[in-house]
């Protein structure tokens, strides 16, 4: 079953945000992940974190690889700078 990681941030650092999109994307790849949702969001309810990316791996497993990666945990550190928000680890509906 397929496992998703999702950001949903507010930025921060607007001058240096566009950094982030082409250091993730190789190793996105390398790890064969997908970009499902890369984009602002209109919050209807709760909490006001007004963007969300969505990356889908073919497990939770490769998910959690990709995350824990030492070229992820980098780009954290520049994604925490320039971003406040959460993320998270989702498995597929109907995994668990």
């Amino acid at each position: 079953m397929s496992g998703y990681i999702i950001y949903h941030y507010n930025i921060i650092d607007q001058t240096r945000i566009d950094q982030l999109g082409p250091l993730s994307l190789p190793i996105l790849d390398k790890y064969s992940g997908e970009l499902v949702v890369g984009s602002g969001v209109k919050v209807l309810e709760g909490a006001s974190y007004t963007n969300m990316v969505i990356y889908k791996f073919k497990s939770l497993d490769v998910a959690k690889a990709f995350y824990e990666s030492d070229e992820a945990q980098e780009l954290s550190k520049l994604r925490n700078e320039i971003t406040e928000g959460y993320v998270v680890f989702v498995p597929e509906y109907g995994a668990g």
